[in-house]
């Protein structure tokens, strides 16, 4: 039945790569093989956090307390996975979080993590009624679908708070407090895994982290689409990267 409801999506509604913009099949997911093949994990992540390690020490987390357990991203936000993630983003092609959970599942299984509940950073009303959806909330539920976990909303967007672009790294991790709230039931014992969609400085994970585990939670695992770093932030706001 799938096989034929996607020969019909194709005929009705033709796809096309989110990357490379060519031809592709409904069942494809939004991105054709080339494109899938050239997404790859990051390189000299940190163990602890996820972000770039320069010179023997990590540019987030070596001087600031760390909240998640374990923190990493599924890819490099660069190329095939940088398209993917803008046009699902900003381009309100919704469907690709099947494709981008397909990728955070892979990576998440093969971290064999112990998790009894997924959720995703929240994003308040306003921001959702812009965009139209909370695209790590998507992806999350569909990751939590696919291997038998509960989901999850635990956090919910409370504070007014300004682009993180246009703060320094310090500045980004005073910046989310009071941001974020939890309010449900303790967690006690809990193991957690959070889902966001870019790691830049991983100031908003850190600060969902410090609240899960505030409210009883024993593990909480963090894991984004990708990870920018901060170079690559800053050639964007430059101009120099479309």
């Amino acid at each position: 039945m799938n096989q034929v409801l996607d020969i019909i999506a194709d005929y009705l509604f033709p796809s096309d790569c989110a990357a490379c913009g060519k031809p592709i099949a409904a069942f494809d997911g939004g991105l054709c093989g080339d494109c899938l093949d050239e997404i790859k994990e990051p390189v000299d992540a940190c163990p602890r956090c996820g972000g770039q390690v320069r010179g023997g020490t990590c540019v987030i987390c070596s001087d600031r307390a760390w909240y998640p357990d374990r923190c990493f991203a599924a890819a490099e936000y660069s190329g095939a996975m940088k398209a993917l993630v803008k046009n699902y983003k900003f381009q309100k092609r919704r469907k690709l979080y099947r494709k981008i959970a397909t990728i955070l599942q892979t990576a998440v299984s093969s971290a064999s993590l112990e998790v009894d509940t997924v959720t995703a950073v929240p994003m308040s009303r306003a921001k959702i009624r812009k965009r139209g959806f909370n695209q790590s909330e998507l992806v999350a539920r569909e990751v939590a679908r696919n291997l038998g976990w509960q989901y999850r909303m635990l956090l919910k967007e409370v504070g007014a708070a300004g682009t993180q672009k246009d703060l320094n790294v310090l500045d980004r991790f005073l910046n989310v407090r009071g941001r974020y709230e939890y309010s449900g039931e303790n967690l006690c014992g809990a193991r957690i895994l959070l889902i966001d969609d870019v790691f830049t400085t991983g100031a908003t994970i850190n600060e969902c982290a410090r609240l899960l585990k505030g409210a009883g939670a024993d593990k909480v695992y963090a894991v984004a689409f990708a990870r920018r770093t901060l170079y690559q932030e800053m050639q964007e706001i430059m101009g120099d990267v479309p």
